[in-house]
């Protein structure tokens, strides 16, 4: 029996200073049912000249929506199963097989690992550890993703049956696609330490410029009644917290070494709902 193909959509705008990076990190997975599908919305920098130099084929599309450039990417291939990074993120060597191996031993749809941050300059900050399946639709309750969406695979059947990402968001679309999954009773599993990828927290990036907008389309997503979070969602909400308290602690204090003073995060949770 062949193995399960898995297609990987890094989409793109100007992204120069750092796809290589990330290009790389997804050739060193040595998979030979890896597709690597990067989409462009008319990059005007070294974007295109790094994929020629490592023989990837850009799809063009238009720009003003990176979710709208995700799902022309998997609108394209007929991979078993999807993920996308974004341009500026890493996943580990092997780690992509990893994540395969455990939704096929455990048959689910949506596979999921922990997660570390790296700064811009790409210096480890913390790690994060995700949350169980059981634990994820108290979380959305409670306006946190109990994973980072660059440490997932879903299954191409899952992508379609769920009609892609909703383009109506632009900052919050993976958390309504994973949300949808979970109230659709799509089966969820959780792939064992260590962690799978690597998420780039910067100044820079869409969602810290545009963070207002963000937390909008936030309570768009989450402001309906039967979104209201009970005791026991804020208690299952509580208990992840203080699972990932020592990833919190080092947060702190691995900012702090680097700003040379003590340095307070924006906010000592990792990001739960990370967007672009």
């Amino acid at each position: 029996m062949s193995s399960p193909s898995l297609c990987c959509v890094v989409p793109t705008l100007n992204s120069g200073r750092t796809l290589e990076f990330t290009l790389l990190s997804l050739l060193s997975q040595r998979s030979k049912t890896l597709e690597v599908l990067v989409v462009d919305s008319g990059s005007t920098d070294e974007t295109l000249a790094i994929c020629a130099r490592y023989g990837v084929t850009p799809l063009y599309t238009a720009p003003g929506n990176m979710y709208r450039a995700i799902n022309a990417g998997f609108a394209a291939s007929q991979a078993d199963w999807f993920c996308y990074l974004n341009s500026d993120d890493l996943t580990y060597p092997g780690s992509l097989s990893r994540l395969l191996a455990e939704g096929i031993a455990t048959e689910a749809d949506v596979v999921y690992g922990d997660c570390d941050y790296l700064d811009a300059a790409g210096r480890f900050l913390h790690s994060f550890a995700a949350a169980q399946p059981a634990q994820l639709l108290s979380l959305f309750r409670c306006r946190r993703m109990g994973f980072a969406q660059p440490a997932s695979l879903f299954r191409r059947s899952v992508f379609l049956e769920l009609k892609g990402f909703d383009e109506s968001y632009r900052y919050r679309a993976d958390a309504d696609f994973f949300l949808r999954a979970l109230l659709a009773g799509k089966r969820f599993a959780r792939c064992p330490s260590p962690p799978v990828a690597c998420f780039r927290i910067h100044e820079g990036q869409f969602s810290n410029r545009e963070r207002a907008a963000g937390d909008d389309e936030a309570a768009r997503l989450f402001g309906k009644p039967e979104f209201r979070a009970s005791r026991r969602d804020w208690m299952v909400a509580a208990a992840w917290h203080g699972r990932n308290l020592p990833h919190y602690v080092l947060r702190v204090l691995r900012a702090s070494l680097l700003s040379q003073g003590l340095r307070l995060p924006r906010s000592i949770e990792p990001p739960s709902m990370p967007a672009r």
